[in-house]
């Protein structure tokens, strides 16, 4: 009895020693796929400081430069947050000094409402909830009254899609549902900081607005309006670009204003109980994926920027203890994380499906085996350097704590590394599905250094760091504070 009490302890404290070399080695590995990371960053950073510095981005193959967000620096302004969280400290103090000279008012076209208020404002309210630089504020409120203010002065105050250097709302009758729908949580930041409230005024107006328009389907509404009079234009209805951030920042703007409001809550919940009624679709093979509308037609297509819902999903779900919302924030992560599954382990920018309750012999046999294989169909090939999935796959394993999920996203860095990395940067590719030939298409998003590689890098971190109990990011990834913690992450991560 006593030898076998001895070998009993003998077992528990082997059993020990290897579950503490088990967590170091996790530990060990953690940081250095941060680090990777972080250098891949560098690397991408050292590429557009030597080539594009103070222009909107590189195009990396050639090392030639664009301008396609006004000529300001967008992805100075896009990748600020992103040098201070990886603790980049000189390429951060340059950055900055290219701020200060930024004049709003010297554009090289009329500024877009949308892009202007999710990367400048965005990253300047994040940078400064991050290093408490008063410039950046400074900076950030010169902007919204300069620029994004003006987008404002139409007959029934929803913001024109264009300011032009005279600032004045310009760009037609059409406007896009996530474009003039996605501007509350930079605005009601902005109003927290500055204790001015006209701000959040402005922007939470348009989804007072946005609610007392009738929609076929409860909390969805079509991409595309009209300005005056405030209606959509058409029926099609989709989650994805166009119209994705606007369901986003629903559940966000409410997160960030401390619960404090409940229309945008009521409209989140609402939306997402018709995605999962109306346009959730399942294959012959067990895969989730969101469908479209337009008339009465359900439309079997999606894409990548789809695939930040499931984050989002589970984020809700957490914050209002939801296990349905959560089970089907899961089946839509496996379906997105699935669509990598291509010859390169990079997502095609769109693709299509059969739905089980579509008759598939009908189909031709190519297509059959494709979904048998593949479970749906390439449309559009190309890979934009997307955040997507990876964003969901951020969400998923820090209010998990599930490490599955950061090697899935590991996984696609990887394939991000093989195929996309030029001699100065990445580049977007338009052919997912040809290891040989990817065709690069020489152009490198500002949104790769905000959103794709900080969600990778913040995917290895310690999960307190950046938490999201402490902070909510907006649609660019810019992480802003939140005067009250929530809880909805993990605690404890096996």
């Amino acid at each position: 009895m006593f030898l076998k009490k001895i070998t009993l302890g003998l077992t528990c404290v082997a059993s020990i020693s290897l579950s503490v070399f088990a967590l170091e080695e996790n530990l060990v590995n953690e940081d250095y796929r941060a680090d990777i990371i972080k250098g891949a960053f560098k690397y991408a950073w050292k590429g557009y400081s030597t080539f594009a510095y103070g222009h909107d981005e590189l195009r990396p193959i050639t090392n030639g430069t664009t301008d396609s967000r006004n000529g300001w620096g967008a992805s100075i302004f896009d990748a600020l947050d992103t040098m201070i969280i990886m603790g980049l400290e000189d390429d951060y103090l340059r950055a900055l000094d290219h701020i200060k000279t930024v004049d709003w008012k010297q554009s090289l076209e009329p500024s877009k409402t949308f892009e202007t208020n999710i990367r400048y404002l965005g990253g300047l309210l994040s940078a400064y909830d991050l290093k408490g630089d008063k410039i950046l504020l400074d900076k950030a409120k010169e902007l919204a009254e300069n620029v994004i203010m003006p987008a404002f002065r139409t007959s029934n105050g929803i913001p024109s899609a264009y300011v032009d250097v005279e600032l004045q709302p310009v760009g037609g009758e059409e406007i896009v549902l996530a474009e003039f729908g996605s501007l509350q949580l930079e605005l009601v930041r902005l109003s927290q900081l500055t204790g001015d409230p006209k701000y959040e005024i402005v922007g939470n107006s348009i989804l007072e607005k946005i609610s007392k328009v009738p929609s076929r389907i409860p909390g969805l509404y079509p991409m595309i309006w009209n300005l005056d009079p405030f209606m959509p234009e058409n029926t099609y209805i989709t989650i994805s670009g166009g119209s994705d951030s606007y369901y986003e920042y629903l559940l966000k703007t409410h997160i960030l204003m401390e619960g404090k409001e409940e229309l945008q809550l009521d409209m989140w919940k609402t939306a997402v109980g018709s995605m999962h009624r109306y346009l959730r679709s399942e294959t012959h093979g067990g895969k989730v994926y969101l469908a479209e509308f337009e008339e009465h037609y359900k439309l079997l297509q999606s894409g990548e920027l789809v695939c930040f819902m499931p984050g989002n999903l589970l984020l809700g779900a957490r914050y209002l203890q939801n296990k349905k919302v959560e089970a089907f924030a899961l089946e839509l992560m496996n379906s997105c994380y699935d669509v990598w599954d291509t010859p390169t382990g990079l997502a095609p920018e769109t693709w299509s499906w059969i739905d089980k309750s579509q008759n598939i012999s009908f189909y031709s046999e190519k297509m059959q085996l494709t979904m048998s294989e593949a479970g749906f169909l390439s449309q559009d090939t190309g890979y934009d350097l997307r955040p997507e999935t990876i964003e969901s796959l951020f969400y998923f394993y820090r209010i998990t704590g599930d490490k599955t999920y950061q090697d899935k996203a590991w996984k696609i860095f990887e394939a991000i590394e093989k195929y996309c990395k030029t001699t100065s940067g990445y580049t977007r590719i338009a052919d997912v599905t040809n290891q040989e030939d990817v065709q690069p298409l020489n152009f490198e998003e500002s949104y790769f250094f905000a959103e794709t590689l900080k969600y990778l890098y913040l995917m290895f971190t310690d999960p307190s760091y950046i938490s999201l109990d402490e902070y909510v990011f907006n649609t660019e990834a810019h992480p802003f504070k939140l005067s009250t913690p929530i809880q909805v992450q993990a605690k404890e991560f096996s």
